[in-house]
């Protein structure tokens, strides 16, 4: 078992092992930016029933378990869902359940989308009665025009937002 120290000191997350031998995985521990999205995220979804597309290895899903009210989490690597499940296992993760697929079934008030988890395969279908759609990674054209569509598409008249955030470090700034 590894620990990972979030930014939060009063908050730490066990990992199993097997993550030491995910290159992608290992690369993604070491980047401080993962870290303090979930400090930001924490009473944003406070609450809030959540379903997390791309999840990983459950580290996300890990830290937000004792804020979000329940966390459906899936992956599109397999692999990925088995690591998740060691993970929340490990953290006692009561409220969080791994998934293979996230459905309209899924009664979900906020949607956690890692557009990096899915590149050039097919985005997954969003439920269409979250009231908050959380993107992390990159936001290609493509994704964005799919976003904004199904939020006007789905979301109440005037009780919508959407919010764009970009590291610093993109669009020449500094």
């Amino acid at each position: 078992m590894m620990i990972i120290e979030e930014l939060n000191p009063s908050r730490t997350i066990s990992i199993p092992e097997e993550v030491g031998t995910h290159p992608q995985i290992i690369a993604e521990l070491s980047f401080g930016e993962c870290l303090s999205e979930n400090d930001w995220l924490a009473p944003l979804l406070s609450g809030k029933s959540v379903a997390e597309f791309g999840c990983r290895a459950g580290l996300r899903a890990a830290y937000l378990s004792p804020y979000a009210r329940q966390i459906f989490c899936t992956d599109p690597d397999a692999m990925c869902l088995q690591l998740a499940r060691k993970t929340l296992k490990l953290n006692q993760c009561r409220n969080v359940v791994v998934v293979h697929r996230i459905t309209e079934a899924t009664l979900a008030d906020a949607l956690l989308l890692d557009t990096r988890r899915y590149g050039d395969r097919a985005l997954p279908d969003f439920p269409s009665q979250a009231t908050l759609l959380v993107i992390t990674g990159p936001l290609p054209r493509s994704i964005a025009l799919r976003v904004l569509g199904a939020g006007y598409e789905h979301l109440p008249q005037y009780h919508r937002a959407a919010v764009f955030t970009a590291p610093r470090r993109q669009h020449g700034v500094q």
